[in-house]
């Protein structure tokens, strides 16, 4: 029987493998697709925080972010600067597919192994383990880790719950013309209830340009009309191909432990609720997962009482600013186009600005988001849509 079974080989499988591993587990990582890093949905946008849990090799990095164009519904730019002074934290474009394998081979050197195409079918927890079902063959592990993505038909038939919210997305990298920024388009007509970004990169001599949105209802549509546009269009140097689609989770499952399993990642529903990176909280739970589950082991202890301490350390972390940023997304789509000018508006204001200069963190919104809503213009905005 193995010590820890982990379906999924994405960010936070790899590195709850890498942990346990490393502390003596017999670790098995279950990956459906037949390669690690494929297909790629991830724009890879992070801070170097990510390096508390992982190294970034040199090579893997495809740009670095200073600078955003904000373009509200009404048609109105504004910039906003995020320059690295002050100790303020570095944001890096990374190759995702690469940076999956580069955790990968960590997971493997510390002794974890990972099958590929092995696609697990079911999961039953029972007494004494964990009984899961993979390409007609039985295993036993003493606990597992869901770490299977947005697919949830585990969830549901272990009775953990779905997330709340969900939106759809899709994304697509084509060559480009060079870019200095970040850009992000916002209003119900380029993205509702969410926005769209490009992002550019380079890829040895190439350049290129990350284009995605996120989007309640058709997200491929909203791209497809963003694409075509001859603004866009003029700075393309090839036909765009076919994007990567996906559900994006914008809000934690019900419940993330069990009986000998814990889940984390988009699996558990984590990602920034405003902006759908999940980056940094499939790294920051798995972390939290592989902690409660070797001091599991070690007491002999995995029932659900005693890994109940992993939900609560998430919790401890990241609750408030799940909560906050939930908040704020359930009010903001709410707003008009008129309304999101304003905030758009805002943000790019002096006042916000400095805010932005002096406490805005990457990975963590509370604070920014909780002084953003003082502000005269977007107090306003935010108190319509309370009455909506």
């Amino acid at each position: 029987m193995l010590d820890l079974a982990i379906v999924g080989a994405g960010p936070a499988g790899l590195l709850s493998a890498a942990r346990c591993a490393d502390a003596g587990l017999d670790v098995v990582v279950f990956e459906e697709h037949p390669a690690i890093g494929f297909p790629t949905h991830c724009t890879g946008v992070v801070s170097v925080e990510i390096t508390e849990f992982a190294k970034v090799p040199d090579e893997l990095v495809l740009g670095r972010v200073t600078r955003a164009k904000l373009t509200a519904p009404g048609g109105g730019q504004y910039d906003v600067r995020w320059d690295v002074e002050g100790g303020r934290e570095e944001i890096l474009v990374i190759d995702r597919g690469g940076f999956d394998r580069h955790l990968a081979g960590r997971a493997v050197a510390d002794g974890a192994r990972i099958e590929l195409g092995a696609r697990v079918d079911g999961i039953e927890v029972d007494r004494d383990a964990v009984v899961l079902s993979c390409g007609g063959r039985t295993l036993r592990a003493r606990a597992c880790v869901l770490a299977c993505g947005v697919s949830y038909r585990f969830q549901r038939q272990l009775g953990l719950g779905l997330p709340a919210s969900l939106v759809h997305t899709a994304q697509i990298e084509v060559p480009a013309e060079p870019a200095d920024a970040v850009e992000m388009h916002f209003g119900r007509r380029v993205a509702r209830n969410g926005f769209l970004w490009t992002v550019p990169v380079t890829r040895g001599h190439r350049q290129l340009l990350k284009v995605g949105v996120m989007a309640s209802g058709d997200a491929g549509d909203h791209l497809r009309h963003f694409l075509a546009s001859p603004r866009l269009r003029a700075r393309l140097r090839a036909e765009p191909g076919t994007p990567h689609r996906r559900l994006l989770p914008l809000s934690p499952i019900a419940k993330t432990f069990s009986d000998r399993l814990v889940v984390v990642g988009d699996a558990g529903g984590f990602t920034k609720p405003m902006t759908g990176g999940g980056i940094f909280y499939s790294l920051l739970t798995a972390s939290l997962a592989a902690e409660a589950l070797v001091e599991g082991f070690a007491a002999g202890r995995l029932d659900e009482a005693f890994l109940a301490r992993y939900e609560q350390r998430w919790q401890d972390r990241l609750g408030q600013e799940l909560r906050v940023g939930g908040w704020l997304r359930q009010l903001v789509t709410k707003c008009t186009d008129a309304e999101i000018d304003a905030l758009v508006r805002a943000i790019a204001s002096n006042d916000v600005q400095e805010i932005i200069r002096r406490s805005a963190r990457f990975n963590w919104h509370r604070e920014i988001i909780l002084a953003f809503v003082r502000q005269p213009g977007v107090t306003s905005a935010i108190f319509r849509s309370l009455f909506r």
